[in-house]
């Protein structure tokens, strides 16, 4: 196969992953495309090879693979989980640079309806077989407990819940108290709903407090997408707390997780698949607590559940309103609601919790109308280069008591001490430059660093893992004592770790993941494809996450990205103090671009046909 262009570190993949299957050669030569599911070939690598054997561009084999390559792109890249099919046909004539082949293409999909690899979702919407079931059964499964409620809790509600609130040391408000009712009332899933600064954290402790009545304290767990997120709501609520992944790979030989209550945060973060995942794991008898931020960003992947679930009452929802402040110093939670509105909120003001740091270019709109285009690009990157020098004034307060932390070893707090939060890759204020000045500043380190393309790793770097991989693991008692033992753990897209080794005869860089207490070894050879500096991190990859101090950059270099759901988001982040350093105009600019979340699902397509007769294994074709 090598003279097809097929190198040989491939050809042995090829025959790992083929091993049983018999004339393999011959298989190849007919469908290439088979070769799609060997990790690290893709759609187009799969046509380089059936282009080099000869292949027809209209095979049949070609178009199908394009199709689900065309599909599960849209989903991933997008966020949708279904599509309408005349936008599915335009995609392919783009990717197969084909024109007008909808028969073609039609043929193709009844074939796979037929084997039910998609569905109809409604008229002309079709979904992945695979995000449709995830959809389906997630709508099965609000639908089967709607009308099972379990007994009451208390009988005389008001006397316990007067008697709690004393036990609290603070009083619950009528919102608050909806919710605990709503439990206590026998509602076995409940939908909590708040902006930040609501009061989430106080409802869902009530809640779980009330919830213990009836049963043990060991047989509550609260979960969330990011280690961060499980450990603040296990610290806010005083309940055990894991990451949804590591709960389902410790019970995944069980039918159902061993508790009786089960709590998610952050729920907006969860995508179609890893809900289902959740869900097909929860009894019957399991009370489930969803709480989440509608104001918030969408999952990442596949699926909008939360919205859509609020938009179709799939349960019981008590939505939060009323923003808590310990004092009228603390202005987070009212800024981010300001700006979650459209409205723009009092920045300039004095406050113990929140900055503006005006780095604006003077009189910005008459100097865009009167210098040439040149000229005007040269003043705002002068301009982005003062942002970035008082980012770098700011964020060197924060050097001391990140390395006090490592010191310490309490790794956990020095890789939430500090982070500056942008919304993008590129430019002088992007992720890819903010990381090389601030890892400059933080990390004065004398140890030989480990240089692979841009990225420069070095001892006691914060750093990101960025793509969901099974990895060569240790805890950390055992790396401590020098075991040769190691295990297989999956380490997933976000997760905040610190470099502790970089070891030039191993050719291996390790980094310790506190909040998982995991060792985690990285082969020099791989390391650019899975873990990045974490110094200044994207507004995306901050979702779930809370940090200290938070620092966001502000530029019309970036306006393109700017709207109020990015910089709610991104101001929601911080825990004790918010920076907010660049050009005034561009803030008031974001703070009024309101950004509405339009994402296609199943679960939209399904419920909003459902008075339609619409046969799931069908689909209107136009022949």
């Amino acid at each position: 196969m090598g003279k097809f262009g097929v190198t040989s570190n491939l050809i042995t993949k090829i025959y790992s992953t083929f091993s049983e299957v018999e004339n393999l050669i011959e298989k190849i030569k007919q469908n290439p495309y088979m070769l799609i599911n060997i990790k690290g070939i893709g759609f187009k690598r799969a046509d380089e090879i059936a282009k080099a054997l000869g292949i027809d561009v209209k095979s049949p084999f070609r178009i199908k693979a394009c199709l689900n390559y065309t599909l599960r792109e849209y989903c991933d890249n997008n966020g949708n989980s279904s599509i309408d099919k005349f936008h599915l046909y335009k995609l392919l004539d783009d990717s197969l640079r084909f024109s007008k082949e909808e028969l073609l293409y039609e043929n193709i999909l009844v074939e796979m309806l037929a084997k039910e690899e998609i569905y109809s979702t409604s008229e002309n919407r079709i979904a992945l077989s695979m995000l449709y079931y995830c959809e389906k059964k997630i709508l099965d499964f609000f639908n089967i407990r709607k009308d099972n409620k379990n007994k009451k809790i208390i009988d005389n509600f008001e006397e316990y819940l007067e008697k709690k609130q004393k036990t609290l040391g603070f009083t619950l408000s009528s919102e608050q108290q909806k919710a605990v009712e709503l439990i206590n009332s026998g509602e076995k899933t409940l939908f909590l709903i708040g902006y930040a600064g609501t009061g989430k954290s106080t409802s869902s402790r009530a809640i779980l407090e009330l919830l213990e009545e009836i049963v043990s304290y060991d047989d509550i767990i609260a979960i969330a997408l990011s280690g961060i997120a499980s450990q603040r709501i296990s610290d806010t609520t005083g309940y055990n707390a894991n990451t949804i992944q590591s709960l389902l790979v410790k019970h995944k030989e069980k039918d159902f997780f061993p508790y009786k209550v089960i709590l998610l945060d952050e729920a907006s973060m969860v995508n179609s698949i890893t809900f289902a995942q959740i869900i097909s794991k929860i009894s019957d008898d399991t009370i489930f607590i969803i709480v989440g931020d509608d104001g918030q960003l969408p999952a990442i992947g596949a699926g909008n559940i939360l919205a859509d679930s609020i938009k179709y009452e799939l349960a019981p929802i008590c939505k939060l309103t009323k923003i808590y402040r310990q004092n009228e110093n603390q202005a987070i939670a009212v800024i981010a609601n300001d700006i979650r509105k459209g409205e723009l909120p009092n920045y300039k003001e004095e406050y113990e919790d929140f900055k503006f740091v005006d780095v604006s270019i003077g009189n910005y709109y008459s100097m865009k109308n009167s210098l040439t285009q040149n000229e005007f690009s040269d003043m705002r990157g002068e301009n982005s280069e003062y942002i970035l020098n008082n980012i770098l004034n700011i964020a060197s307060n924060y050097i001391q008591n990140y390395y006090d932390f490592i010191k310490e070893k309490n790794i956990g707090k020095a890789l939430t001490l500090f982070q500056v939060i942008t919304p993008m890759k590129g430019g002088v204020l992007g992720v890819e430059n903010l990381n090389i000045e601030l890892q400059r500043l933080f990390n004065h380190t004398k140890n030989r660093s480990l240089k692979i393309k841009d990225i420069e790793y070095k001892l006691t770097d914060k750093v990101i893992h960025i793509k969901n991989e099974n990895m060569k693991a240790q805890t950390m008692s055992m790396y401590k004592s020098n075991s040769t033992e190691f295990m297989e753990r999956r380490v997933y897209n976000g997760q905040l770790g610190l470099v502790i080794k970089l070891d030039f005869d191993e050719k291996k860089c390790v980094v310790l993941y506190p909040n998982d207490d995991m060792v985690v070894f990285y082969d020099f050879d791989n390391i650019h494809h899975l873990l990045n500096l974490a110094y200044c991190l994207t507004i995306h990859k901050t979702q779930g996450m809370e940090y200290e101090n938070a620092l966001i950059p502000m530029s019309f270099s970036h306006y393109i990205m700017h709207n109020t759901k990015l910089l709610y988001t991104a101001i929601t982040r911080a825990k004790s103090m918010c920076f907010i350093v660049g050009e005034e105009e561009a803030f008031k600019s974001a703070c009024k671009k309101i950004e509405v979340t339009i994402r296609e699902s199943v679960i939209n397509d399904l419920l909003c046909n459902k008075d339609k007769k619409i046969e799931t294994n069908s689909l209107s074709i136009s022949v």
